[in-house]
């Protein structure tokens, strides 16, 4: 599942030598897959933000939810983009009948994706190595097109990834090209940090987190984040672009711990949008 971007490395920094925002995300999950780089920075970030986990365990929990109604409605396979460690909880686990194509620019996320794709079998998960900016590469790759129809229906999820690319590098035209190689039936699904309900104490502290450790972040309000998916011949699925702890369905409602989780810590925004 999405839980966070693998924005591009420095070209002459080993993976282990600096934090990684994925990584710092599986530390917040629970999982095992980060480094004591990572639990330095992400116990670090809880002393100045202690909603931090709480934040990302409802990221994760939204993911499940919109991934789960994505596949009541139809959709049998998804592409994760910048999909960070596919640990517990991940596309294919929640989906298990679905087919799904894992992206990332980790070499760590990488290593890891193989042996889950090696667990799962053959022809249900795949792996790409690719950055979410280049979309023809990850739509033409071999192992997408060997495991998903672009005739048929597609979730593409993009979880915790687009704050993570700037407007100067015009995210709005890169999910455009995704969702124009979709089929009707389609969903996108997407979560996106957001400081509107942020104190403009801690906007300066997630600044200053991810300035050190030179990963870029865009800041973005609902609005800016709705443009995502304000196509035509898009539909965005009730309850519409609203706090990650606050999107569910009439199948499936937020847990308790969504309801006790604040818009603070939450800190952004769950939709998801059907290609008619």
């Amino acid at each position: 599942m999405s839980d966070s971007a693998s924005p591009a490395q420095d070209a002459g920094a080993a993976p282990q030598e600096r934090p990684h925002p994925a990584r710092i995300y599986d530390f917040y999950l629970g999982g095992s897959d980060n480094l004591p780089v990572d639990r330095e920075a992400a116990e670090g970030f809880v002393k100045l933000m202690p909603g931090s986990p709480v934040g990302a365990r409802a990221n994760r929990r939204v993911l499940n939810r919109a991934v789960r109604h994505a596949a009541r409605n139809g959709v049998r396979q998804f592409l994760d983009v910048g999909s960070g460690f596919p640990s517990a909880q991940a596309t294919h686990e929640v989906a298990p009948d679905a087919r799904v194509v894992y992206v990332d620019n980790d070499p760590l996320v990488a290593e890891y994706a193989q042996r889950i794709i090696a667990e799962t079998g053959a022809g249900r998960t795949a792996f790409v190595a690719e950055d979410f900016r280049n979309p023809d590469a990850i739509l033409a790759a071999p192992a997408t097109k060997e495991l998903l129809d672009l005739s048929q229906p597609v979730g593409v999820v993009f979880g915790a990834l687009l704050h993570f690319i700037l407007n100067d590098e015009d995210p709005y035209a890169l999910v455009e090209r995704y969702k124009e190689a979709l089929a009707p039936g389609s969903m996108v699904i997407l979560t996106h940090s957001s400081p509107d309900y942020v104190s403009p104490e801690v906007r300066v502290i997630v600044d200053e987190i991810y300035t050190r450790l030179r990963v870029p972040l865009a800041q973005r309000s609902r609005e800016e984040i709705e443009r995502f998916l304000a196509t035509p011949g898009w539909t965005v699925a009730a309850p519409g672009v609203v706090s990650t702890n606050e999107w569910e369905t009439d199948e499936e409602r937020a847990t308790d711990d969504d309801r006790a989780t604040s818009r603070e810590d939450a800190a952004g925004y769950a939709a998801v949008a059907t290609k008619s």
